[in-house]
């Protein structure tokens, strides 16, 4: 029926049945799939013919956006503070600089009454506004960052780790460098800077550097550096070589693109597939790329031994956009992240901006680029074609137990007392044997996935289990082959 009445009925059910999944939960999820299933391949298919792009595809449901918080559950005090403080043609003056900021502050008794939870929820609630209302939305998001159970985590959590009041600004932060607002922007990076002014610890404090660098979590000991050489990663090279058979098998996958991140989409279609994502590689997407699978497999995870920062530490992600999208600025999760971005096809007319330099992309070339900075891509209206692009985050090559420091732990890895280093390296060589079983029918892979697992088993040999950066014991011997 909706394919009957047109794109926007058919968008229009598929934004009812996402709403309903996420309403009702477990106890409708059986019946909604069903629905939900045909409509998004009709949806696949509309926009394969640039259809969805006109009504509105990228606000798609895609992951945990920003400010996907149902009103119903925002607390009564949320939605009162809000429409006080937020909406416009309230009596909180406009424009008024640093008099705005003090205005706000009474903001900090209403979001104190309320539970840490509760006010973190208000804070993404009032991101609906940002667009609108972008420094007022900023500066209740501030009050929100100085919750006594907020900045308290500046203390509890090690820089390592995800921090509410650091987390809190880097969005305020973000809506004010999106909106132009950069002299607002500035002035709260300084205010968040000055937070635990009195610690006794400099990791107890926001220890960003500057404007071009915000990303939710900062480790003090590693490098900053905009652009990489890509030869530090032998693989980009391969990838490289290997660039348009890889174009080839991804158009073959090309129902598996999904709607990215809706909320850096400032227009036209910007869509993913994940190859490998956390800990997990995607089984039967590698069966439809084995070229990429076979050059990766061995080569991910970059560090093993060395723990995670945050749970996307380490991705495979391939991106598709058409003629005309534009993703506007934004940086990743933490400093400890280098971004391997090859385009396959479709350069032609495409910059990728870093903290506002400007890089022309080229086709089956790889650009290297660290995911703090901010970052941009602009895929020119006048280009003559799709671009897929194939982008590999590792770790920062600089990681390591040592340069944590003082952090006692990560988001992925709470406790390093508790971390097991031979464990975790054994776990690495269990799953290349595991691998290499599946794609063993090919034989240059087989002899470059030996190298890589007698390269593993050796280091469980000489490994040692650290406990807080402090030598703990040693592994006894190499498991057998």
């Amino acid at each position: 029926p909706g394919c009957a009445s047109g794109p926007a009925q058919v968008w229009q059910s598929w934004s009812t049945v996402w709403a309903d999944l996420a309403a009702d939960g477990a106890r409708a999820s059986a019946r909604r799939l069903r629905t939900l299933m045909p409509l998004r391949a009709i949806l696949r298919f509309l926009d394969r013919g640039g259809v969805i792009a006109e009504h509105g595809a990228s606000s798609a449901p895609r992951g945990p956006a920003p400010s996907a918080v149902r009103p119903a559950d925002v607390p009564r005090s949320c939605q009162a503070a809000i429409s006080e403080f937020v909406v416009p043609g309230t009596a909180i003056q406009r424009d008024a600089g640093e008099d705005m900021h003090t205005s706000f502050q009474p903001l900090s008794k209403v979001l104190g009454s309320m539970r840490h939870d509760e006010a973190v929820l208000c804070a993404e609630a009032v991101l609906r506004h940002e667009k609108q209302e972008p420094l007022r939305a900023a500066l209740f998001i501030e009050r929100a960052a100085h919750h006594r159970d907020c900045l308290k985590e500046l203390e509890t959590k090690s820089e390592a780790q995800t921090r509410c009041a650091q987390k809190l600004y880097k969005i305020a932060i973000h809506s004010l460098m999106v909106a132009g607002l950069k002299a607002e922007a500035s002035a709260m990076l300084e205010r968040a800077k000055a937070l635990n002014s009195n610690a006794t610890l400099p990791m107890q404090r926001i220890a960003w550097p500057s404007m071009e660098q915000l990303p939710t979590v900062w480790i003090s000991g590693l490098e900053s550096q905009k652009v990489w050489d890509c030869g530090q990663w032998p693989f980009a090279r391969k990838l490289e070589e290997a660039a348009p058979i890889i174009l080839e098998e991804i158009k073959r996958a090309a129902g598996r693109f999904e709607t990215a991140y809706p909320y850096l989409t400032r227009g036209g279609t910007w869509q993913d597939m994940f190859l490998f994502r956390g800990v997990d590689w995607d089984q039967k997407l590698c069966e439809m790329l084995p070229t990429a699978c076979r050059l990766l497999l061995p080569e991910l995870p970059t560090k093993p031994g060395v723990p995670f920062t945050t749970v996307y530490n380490e991705e495979v992600v391939i991106f598709r956009s058409e003629p005309g999208a534009f993703v506007g600025d934004h940086c990743g999760s933490s400093n400890a992240v280098v971004n391997i971005h090859l385009t396959l096809g479709g350069a032609k007319g495409t910059v990728l901006r870093v903290a506002g330099e400007e890089f022309p992309l080229q086709d089956g070339k790889a650009f290297c680029f660290q995911d703090s900075y901010f970052h941009s891509v602009e895929h020119g209206g006048d280009s003559e074609a799709d671009r897929v692009s194939l982008v590999v985050r590792v770790m920062h090559p600089a990681l390591s137990l040592e340069t944590y420091g003082p952090s006692n732990g990560t988001d992925v890895v709470p406790s390093f007392a508790a971390y097991d280093r031979c464990s975790a390296l054994q776990a690495e060589v269990d799953r290349l044997r595991s691998a290499y079983r599946q794609l063993s029918a090919s034989q240059p892979l087989i002899a470059q996935g030996a190298g890589s697992i007698a390269s593993a088993e050796a280091g469980i040999a000489n490994c040692s289990s650290t406990q807080g950066g402090v030598e703990a014991g040693s592994c006894r011997s190499a498991p057998s082959a």
